[in-house]
């Protein structure tokens, strides 16, 4: 049986007061793609983005996201929903008194109802995942350079087995040899696991399998 498509925009709108960001926007996302939406700054790339995860209201149009309509779930449902997906956001949004396990082992704890040992190593599985050591896991983000801070939080990200994730800018920020390192991991760490890809850009360093504008 074939998944059905991860996210599908139909007819989509949104806006803020009486200024349209978007209208009759219609877009689909398949399961195990990435998807970059590449565009200027003030564009509604963002704002787009924030859309799919609820973030933003929608004026007009539907959502599904993963086979569901969000926008007829109950609360809990929508929490369950979106445990499924994971978000890297610009700069990386550390918590800046966590160490970097406590930073990744954050939503397990919230949201995982694992034991202690079962986190431990759901931690060292992740940072081995986005290339840091053991002994990365108990600095502070005071104490990490700006590409390191991008794999904590892609590790934090993908730490509930996300099977979306969306990025904000992911690259912002990194010198020009950073940024690239940054993307050779995330295309890494895709086609070890199949994840979908969401993400938004002002530039695009490369040019994913399967890419579409």
């Amino acid at each position: 049986m074939e998944r059905p498509d991860a996210i599908i925009l139909e007819n989509i709108g949104t806006r803020f007061g009486d200024y349209w960001i978007h209208r009759n926007l219609d877009l689909t996302v398949h399961c195990g793609e990435i998807l970059a939406i590449v565009g200027g700054s003030g564009t509604g790339k963002t704002t787009l983005l924030r859309a799919m995860m609820g973030l933003v209201p929608i004026a007009d149009g539907k959502l599904t996201i993963l086979g569901k309509n969000p926008q007829t779930l109950t609360l809990r449902e929508q929490i369950a929903l979106r445990q499924r997906w994971g978000v890297l956001f610009q700069q990386g949004a550390l918590f800046s008194a966590l160490t970097v396990f406590e930073n990744i082992a954050f939503p397990l704890r919230e949201w995982g109802h694992l034991t202690r040992s079962e986190i431990n190593d759901l931690v060292a599985l992740k940072l081995q995942m986005v290339g840091l050591q053991p002994k990365d896991a108990w600095k502070l983000p005071a104490e990490l350079s700006g590409g390191m801070i991008k794999r904590v939080a892609l590790a934090r990200a993908l730490a509930m087995e996300a099977e979306i994730l969306f990025l904000d800018e992911p690259t912002s920020g990194l010198d020009p040899i950073a940024a690239s390192d940054f993307d050779a991991l995330l295309r890494q760490v895709h086609a070890d696991i199949g994840f979908t890809v969401v993400m938004v850009s002002h530039c695009l360093l490369y040019t994913s399998p399967s890419p579409r504008d």
